[in-house]
Parts: structure tokens; C-alpha cells; sequence
């Protein structure tokens, strides 16, 4: 048996892959470490997890402030020291980055101290992180066989096994009416929630209409279900016929795992750096999908949740031994470690 280091944070993004594949890699690893920053969300998700913390500062790319990104050099220096020293004091035989810029001191420090380093992209196109990563890395996993980046190895986006449970109601929905969910992650429900609001009685008329709003000052309206945040997003997801969603990376993968029919509206180049536009044109060209933009959601909400809820569940198959296949890879990154020892 091994030892496996875990990275990444600052976004669910870069956290629940993580987290979904800690079943599997407990088959294979004896120790799983669990590293990021200090106070944020990968801290909380690792204690949930039931994995041993430990803390590295990073540094984040100020993509609006260019001049605030001219002192990253230095400071990563030292956030790498740090993740050095925490790195010999466990002696990790790999080290798994799920990207972002939460993972790259463990990710420098692990190749300045010879130890494996396998990334993860969930994006259809890489982030800054793991393209700096995929040039040192033993392998570059991908979510999508298109994805291009070095020593790419296309396995797929894990996800967590309530995806497959078994689900209740998340709510007393009416009888005899289409139900549509409307959910915009933690960075783009604005847009989607104005959108929604300024449809509400037309889409009311016709659907139960569930809406995670990241906001407690909801709307109230007949047939109309608000919440701030769900801890059981997966029962919402179940049991709604339409699904109106941001195309995050794991989000998508999840809808697309439970089949349900999705109208993707993804965060644009200026919120973001593109990845989610790129991830639903995918889905969109393989015709699992319907993609539109804030405008055309606001002007056309209810026409496209009507023309959605005609379309055939998407043919779409999720391999469930994907977590498997990933912890698998990591064991054969740490074997060569030892086998480089022994050399």
C-alpha cells in the first residue's frame, strides 16, 4: 500500500472530483492526505470526508488587476517552501492536483522533491494551472477525449456516487405539471435568477418551477420553490424534467450522468476564462444539449424550457468504474516512485 496526497480548491470545481474518488482510493492507498488553503472550502470538505488536513498558502491570479500579478513569482516561492516541508514531513508517493491555483505550490514542491504528480482537467480546455502542471506531470487526466494537453490521458470527470443513490422529493411539488430547476453555482446565479424572475408568471402558469438562488431575498409566487442552497442538490435534480444550469464542469458531467435534459447557459470569456462555453458546446454538438446565452434565456425563457422539455433524454453513458480507472493510475504513477528508488 501507498500514500496519496490530494490538491485543489478554492471552487467545488476543484474539490468534489476529489472528494468523489476518496472511496476508491482507499481500496488502493493506505494514507490519503488532503492539502489547500487554510479556512477555505477543500478544508471543510476533507474534515466531512473524514481526511487528515494539512495547510499551504497559495496565490491567485488577479484576472481583472494585471498589475497586481506582477508579485505571483515571489510569493508562489514561498507558498512552495511551505507545501516542501510539508511534503517530506508525510513522504507522499504521488500527488494528485485537481488544477486551480490552490494546487500548484503542492504541485512545484512535489516535482522539485521527485515525487509522481497526476493532474486532473474537468474542463474541455485546460486552466493556467494544468498547463503548467501537464509539463512535469506523469499523466494529464482528462474529462473530455478532445481535451489537449501534454501526456493526456482521457479516463473522465469523477463524480460522487449520490448521483446514483436513491432520491426523495426535495419538495411537495403539485401533481399533472413539468417540473423545471433552475440552479446558477456559486459565481453565476445573478444573471440566471434575473432571467427566471422576469419570466416568473409564465413559467409558473405551466411548471413547478425549483430555483436555487444562492440568495435569501426570494421571490414568493404560486408553484414557485426558492431556496438559498441545497445540500440534497441531487434530489432536485431528479426530480425535475428540465434543467436550466451554468455548464461548470462537474455540474455538467452530473446532469448529463442522470440523463436529464439540460439548457445550458454558461458564464462567458468576460466572467470567466471561457471553459464554460467550451464544455456546453460539447454537450450541445453531440446534441445532449441545448446552449443559449444570458440574453436569450431572459427574451425566450419559457419557449426554451418548452422546447427542451420535447427533447429525448440524451443519450448519454457515464462510466461507473471512472473513480476506479483514476485511483488505478494514480497506484501505477506511485510504483514508479518505488521502482526509481530501487534503481
Amino acid at each position: 500500500m501507498a500514500t496519496i496526497v490530494l490538491t485543489g480548491g478554492g471552487t467545488g470545481g476543484h474539490i468534489m472530483p476529489n472528494i468523489a474518488l476518496v472511496p476508491a482510493l482507499r481500496e488502493l492507498f493506505d494514507k490519503i492526505y488532503y492539502v489547500g488553503q487554510a479556512g477555505g472550502r477543500e478544508e471543510a470538505a476533507a474534515k466531512k470526508a473524514k481526511l487528515p488536513f494539512l495547510a499551504v498558502p497559495a496565490v491567485k491570479l488577479d484576472r481583472q488587476k494585471a498589475a497586481a500579478n506582477l508579485l505571483i513569482p515571489l510569493k508562489l516561492g514561498g507558498c512552495v517552501r511551505v507545501a516542501k516541508e510539508l511534503l517530506r514531513g508525510i513522504e507522499p508517493d504521488v500527488v494528485l492536483c485537481k488544477g486551480g491555483y490552490v494546487s500548484l505550490p503542492c504541485a512545484l514542491a512535489a516535482k522539485k522533491l521527485r515525487i509522481p504528480v497526476v493532474a486532473h482537467e474537468s474542463d474541455m480546455t485546460p486552466g493556467l494551472a494544468n498547463r503548467v502542471i501537464s509539463g512535469f506531470a506523469y499523466a494529464t487526466i482528462t474529462s473530455y477525449p478532445s481535451t489537449k494537453v501534454k501526456g493526456a490521458v482521457y479516463i473522465g470527470n469523477p463524480i460522487r456516487s449520490e448521483v446514483f443513490g436513491v432520491h426523495s422529493p426535495p419538495v411537495d411539488l403539485p401533481k399533472g405539471r413539468p417540473t423545471l430547476l433552475i440552479v446558477g453555482g456559486s459565481s453565476g446565479a445573478r444573471a440566471l435568477n434575473e432571467a427566471v424572475w422576469d419570466n416568473l408568471d409564465e413559467l409558473c402558469a405551466k411548471y413547478n418551477v425549483l430555483h436555487i438562488t444562492g440568495t435569501s431575498e426570494n421571490l414568493t409566487h404560486e408553484n414557485y420553490f426558492p431556496v438559498k442552497y441545497a445540500e440534497n442538490i441531487f434530489d432536485y435534480y431528479a426530480y425535475a424534467d428540465v434543467v436550466i444550469s451554468r455548464c461548470g464542469a462537474n455540474a455538467a458531467c452530473e446532469l448529463m450522468a442522470m440523463r436529464k435534459r439540460v439548457i445550458f447557459v454558461p458564464l462567458n470569456n468576460r466572467a470567466s476564462r471561457g471553459d464554460q462555453v467550451e464544455n456546453a458546446r460539447h454537450y450541445a454538438s453531440m446534441e445532449c444539449a441545448m446552449m443559449c446565452d444570458e440574453r436569450q434565456l431572459d427574451e425566450n425563457c419559457v419557449q426554451m424550457a418548452d422546447r427542451a422539455l420535447k427533447m429525448p433524454k440524451p443519450a448519454y453513458v457515464y462510466d461507473r468504474d471512472t473513480d476506479k480507472k483514476i485511483a488505478a493510475l494514480c497506484l501505477k504513477a506511485a510504483k514508479s516512485r518505488a521502482r526509481g528508488k530501487r534503481g
